[in-house]
């Protein structure tokens, strides 16, 4: 990546936030909108939850966890 364009520490640290909320809160609530259509309680939200923060901890890895 171009030194310009190299993000510094605040940055980096709100897009990984941002990365870990947005995967919750998207996952979860594709959880949210399949429990009430199948009409399973709350277990698949559940398991929105926890794959929406793998897939954020995952994206936050690829971007800014490892070395180029």
């Amino acid at each position: 990546m171009h030194p310009a364009l190299e993000p510094d520490g605040e940055h980096v640290a709100h897009s990984a936030v941002g990365s870990l909320v947005g995967g919750v809160l998207v996952w979860g609530g594709v959880g949210i909108l399949l429990d009430h259509w199948l009409g399973t309680g709350r277990v698949l939200t559940a398991l929105g939850i926890v794959v929406g923060f793998l897939t954020g901890f995952f994206i936050v890895y690829v971007r800014f966890g490892r070395d180029e």
